[in-house]
């Protein structure tokens, strides 16, 4: 069973400005600092508080992290504000919390010197070293969006004159070096939390954060020189870290996962789709949790199917793309095709203002069957036409395919609300044109790419109402460890490194891919050695980690982001498509009932006035931009800003 602790408290701090008065002097609560860590229910209230303001770009407390989860190459929104998943600039996911920062020291100071008489020296040595975890944690944000920044792990006084306060930046290998070395002096000290406890700091959550942040800091340092040839290393080293540094980084995360692995707590789920409910299982390590109630859920509010929603404007925004699921492999293949609807070679079709199409099309006889022999993760991960959710089937139907000629015709409700309320507009001759899930493009709150996001969207009746899901938002499960340090292990092994810690890299490599494979499938999805590469360890990681905040950090770590989302209407992989089904109607003949797929280029995904516009990744936005203070001496910012 997983111990949650959840703290709720009236009046809960929303900043430290000291540890004399944990709220303001006119609070009747307010705390003395001596109250405050006179037991170890307050010092309790004052984690919860910090726990609460670690950053977590696509958790679910609030409504816009859905649409973060649509702003590159796996899926796009359609709500009514779809167009906040346009194209970003060198100010994506900027993050300077230093306010955080001086508060976690300010806490650290306090249980060293403050501590109550009641509070036992385990429960004290925990509490230090959950604040140090909820630092490396932070100090883990920041680099991996800004590089170096200024260390700070003394308390800074409030001061009239803020510039002498001022620090310059560490170098980015400086601040991963911190991260590693908090997580080793903390980890036996967080094995004192209670069994079971995910969501609060424990030895394998220091232990996932550190097989992470050595992995990132190892791959920048492998790949020094396209970092070198991009413009992305400072002449100070603010940015980019030496390539000689990369095997330490990398044999770091190979220890992470040794260590992970011996404790013995954790262990891959058997059901991949059930990883992502409110369930208790063996591969969570860390996660955010949400009881429905003090603590609220949205994800499943602006994401479960249409013909669910619990509101007019709710539902169905998160639509998974054809990208995504180009790379799902074959299961007997073991090949990752994309997906064609055609005879021939596979094209894109364009939606607006398309009522027919001479193509030739694969016609099949259920509309799931389109997918059929395809890795499972992919029915677990998304909701495509034929899928059923919550023990009902949801009708995925773009519209009527009616032969004409060599060709069809189409026919398709003009909007949403013609489907919902069963106008005339949705029947020809009897026959019932687009179906509840659309797709289409002329409404909001409903698919426009033909299928849905199911990874996190809560299978219990009712959990859609605003809020009331209680599914947790993963930080670290041990299916993303042993993908780390696959790919770790892969690298030294491409460094000379064959041997380490008495095991051959690249056999160790092979086996933990094969271990994520065999959980999806079974032992025939084990791939040999000659199938052991970098580029099916990266498809494994999208696959696997999908929607869960992993393929936009890994495109940036590889330095391949600018490449593959390069801003160019030619460039397949920076535009996004969805997979759009037709019901054939064509009574007497032996097609009719049948179906046909369009694999169709979404035209409008950010911005309503420019048609196929790509996604866009540049050279700036490796970085995010660097903050500037008038004055501060030591300011020095970003590459190619």
């Amino acid at each position: 069973m997983k111990t949650k602790y959840i703290v709720i408290l009236s009046g809960l701090i929303v900043a430290m400005s000291s540890c004399d008065k944990w709220l303001s002097p006119t609070d009747a609560t307010a705390l003395s600092e001596e109250q405050t860590y006179s037991s170890v229910s307050t010092i309790n209230s004052v984690a919860a508080n910090l726990y609460s303001r670690l950053r977590y770009e696509q958790s679910f407390s609030y409504d816009n992290e859905t649409y973060d989860l649509c702003s590159w190459d796996e899926a796009i929104n359609n709500s009514a504000y779809w167009a906040n998943i346009g194209n970003k600039s060198a100010g994506y996911r900027q993050y300077y919390d230093y306010g955080l920062i001086r508060d976690i020291n300010k806490h650290i100071v306090c249980l060293e010197t403050s501590t109550g008489e009641n509070v036992s020296e385990e429960h004290k040595r925990y509490f230090l070293a959950e604040a140090r975890y909820m630092r490396a944690y932070t100090y883990f944000v920041l680099v991996s969006r800004m590089g170096g920044v200024p260390l700070i792990t003394e308390v800074q006084e409030y001061t009239n004159a803020p510039l002498t306060l001022a620090k310059p930046r560490n170098t980015e290998e400086e601040i991963y070096d911190f991260i590693l070395k908090e997580t080793d002096e903390i980890a036996e000290d967080l094995s004192l939390a209670a069994a079971g406890t995910v969501s609060r700091a424990t030895k394998g959550a220091a232990l996932a954060l550190k097989c992470r942040a050595a992995l990132y800091a190892g791959t920048l340092a492998y790949n020094y020189d396209k970092s070198v040839s991009k413009g992305l290393v400072l002449k100070g080293m603010e940015t980019g870290i030496p390539k000689e540094s990369a095997n330490g980084y990398l044999e770091k995360c190979v220890d992470a996962y040794i260590a992970l692995a011996e404790m013995g707590t954790y262990s891959l789920h058997p059901d991949y789709g059930e990883v992502f409910q409110a369930v208790s299982n063996p591969e969570v390590i860390f996660e955010v949790a949400y009881d429905g109630t003090n603590l609220t859920n949205y994800f499943t509010y602006w994401t479960v199917p249409h013909s669910m929603r619990p509101e007019t404007k709710s539902g169905a925004c998160v639509n998974p793309i054809a990208n995504l699921l180009d790379c799902y492999e074959i299961v007997d293949t073991h090949t990752a095709e994309a997906f064609n609807p055609y005879n021939g070679a596979i094209r894109q079709e364009t939606l607006t203002g398309v009522t027919g199409s001479t193509a030739s099309y694969k016609v099949f006889d259920k509309p799931e069957d389109f997918f059929a022999g395809r890795d499972p993760r992919l029915a677990a991960t998304v909701m495509y036409p034929g899928s059923s959710f919550r023990g009902q089937e949801l009708d995925f139907r773009a519209g009527l395919a009616i032969p004409k000629g060599s060709g069809y015709d189409f026919k398709m409700a003009p909007t949403i609300e013609d489907v919902d309320n069963a106008t005339a507009l949705n029947t020809y001759e009897g026959q019932l044109i687009t179906g509840a899930e659309g797709p289409m493009i002329t409404s909001n709150y409903v698919s426009h790419s033909g299928l849905l996001i199911r990874k996190y969207v809560d299978v219990t009746s009712g959990s859609e109402k605003s809020g009331l899901s209680s599914v947790p938002y993963i930080v670290f499960r041990y299916g993303e460890v042993l993908l780390n340090a696959a790919e770790a292990a892969f690298y030294l092994n491409e460094n000379g490194e064959t041997m380490y810690s008495g095991l051959n890299m690249r056999e160790l490599s092979l086996d933990l891919v094969n271990r994520i494979r065999v959980r999806a499938v079974g032992e025939s999805f084990k791939i040999s050695d000659s199938e052991l590469s970098l580029d099916r360890i990266k498809n494994e990681r999208r696959v696997e980690l999908a929607f869960e905040d992993h393929r936009y950090n890994d495109l940036k770590r590889w330095r391949t982001a600018d490449e593959v989302w390069e801003y160019n209407t030619a460039n397949e992989s920076a535009l996004t498509y969805g997979l759009w089904p037709y019901k054939i109607y064509a009574p007497g003949e032996e097609n009719d009932g049948k179906w046909i797929y369009r694999r169709v280029l979404l035209e409008h995904r950010g911005n309503k006035d420019i048609a196929n516009d790509p996604i866009n990744f540049d050279n700036t936005m490796y970085y995010a931009t660097y903050p500037k203070d008038d004055g501060n001496p030591y300011i020095v910012l970003n590459p190619n800003h």
